[in-house]
């Protein structure tokens, strides 16, 4: 079933919008597809390079659409001068240099105009791709930041068990710079006693996952006992990509462990020693 232009609005969202247009037909031609298309958005058009950044030194907008050829100056202006608000440019020329250009200068999106407006018709699905694209880099951002920070390590190895990322945690932890893990099969963290658990397939681990206490090696070779924790990550479609593995350094656990049993048995020792002198 074809979509029409206002199903493409997510509940009810409002987009905040900036036009850069020096051509009053084309500000007028914008004006008429968002009313006759009720688009959700709040939109400010501005006529010149100038008048774009006096008003975005006091407003934030969702999206800027910026025309290429304006009077005081090109898109590429506003491109400099913006860093987190995502650009749509407009141009009226197909030219294939200049989209690729307007994407090393860091445009979202490109679209050439046509003398009956008809790139008008793609611009909203544009805008709503170009948010998503956003609003998905941000929780990635975030996303990043978080398994930066934590002090758990945290790798993620490929279906082919290659490592492809780790946190600084795990550097530090394990003694590697990143450089000398990513790539290497992620056997080179097991001892050999144990190198075997770790041949199970992804397909095993997608069931539950792991949280037991296994012994893994630092790159010095000296053992590292930690509680690991494997999980599958998988794209749009469900299918399995990669493999994340979170390890918790579990070496005073350990020790502690070590220590009450060693006590326990002293304790013990005490108790057989106190009954064979009562006897």
């Amino acid at each position: 079933m074809p979509c029409k232009i206002k199903d493409i609005a997510v509940e009810n969202i409002r987009y905040r919008i900036l036009v850069i247009e020096d051509d009053k037909l084309d500000q007028m031609a914008f004006e008429r597809l968002v009313e006759s298309e009720n688009l959700p958005y709040d939109y400010t058009i501005a006529g010149s390079i100038s008048e774009a950044q006096s008003i975005l030194s006091s407003e934030q907008f969702d999206v800027i659409i910026s025309d290429y050829s304006l009077g005081d100056g090109t898109g590429f202006d506003i491109l400099k001068s913006v860093k987190n608000t995502p650009v749509i440019l407009v141009t009226g020329a197909g030219n294939e240099e200049l989209a690729v250009k307007a994407w090393r200068a860091g445009a979202y999106d490109y679209l050439i105009k046509d003398l009956e407006r008809n790139y008008l018709r793609a611009l909203p699905i544009t805008v709503e791709n170009v948010i998503k694209h956003k609003m998905t880099e941000e929780k990635l951002q975030l996303l990043s930041g978080a398994i930066m920070c934590t002090d758990d390590s945290v790798y993620i190895t490929d279906l082919e068990n290659k490592i492809i990322f780790v946190n600084r945690a795990f550097c530090k932890t394990y003694g590697y710079r990143e450089e000398e893990i990513i790539g290497k099969d992620s056997n080179i963290l097991w001892i050999e006693r144990t190198q075997s658990r770790n041949t199970r397939s992804v397909f095993q681990v997608a069931r539950g996952g792991w949280g037991i206490g296994f012994y893994h090696k630092r790159k010095d070779g000296s053992v590292l006992p930690v509680s690991l924790s494997k999980s599958i990550i998988k794209d749009a479609k469900g299918n399995a990509v990669a493999v994340v593995g979170v390890a918790h350094d579990i070496s005073e656990y350990i020790l502690l462990e070590d220590e009450l049993k060693t006590a326990s048995q002293k304790q013990q020792e005490q108790n057989h020693l106190l009954l064979s002198q009562k006897n």
